[in-house]
């Protein structure tokens, strides 16, 4: 997947989430402080192979507060599965 493709996608979906997030600020809550936010999208199987690749990276170097954000689409509002790492 092309960096320039990664990024643009990954945007799309970190919009969503802060629409979200505007719409339900109690939705904040859930989210710890200085929590790393990695989102997998189940409709784009080349962006969530390289966004669970950068997630592996970053367990490898040690970085905690790791929240994993599984959504339908970057069209999502609403999140299928959060889990912290």
């Amino acid at each position: 997947m092309k960096k320039s493709r990664l990024v643009k996608e990954n945007l799309k979906m970190s919009r969503a989430l802060f629409q979200k997030l505007l719409e339900d600020p109690s939705a904040l809550e859930k989210i710890p402080d200085e929590a790393n936010l990695i989102v997998l999208p189940l409709n784009d199987t080349e962006l969530f192979k390289a966004n669970l690749k950068q997630l592996l990276m970053l367990k490898e170097r040690g970085i905690e507060n790791l929240l994993v954000v599984v959504l339908d689409s970057a069209k999502s509002k609403q999140p299928r599965v959060i889990v912290q790492v």
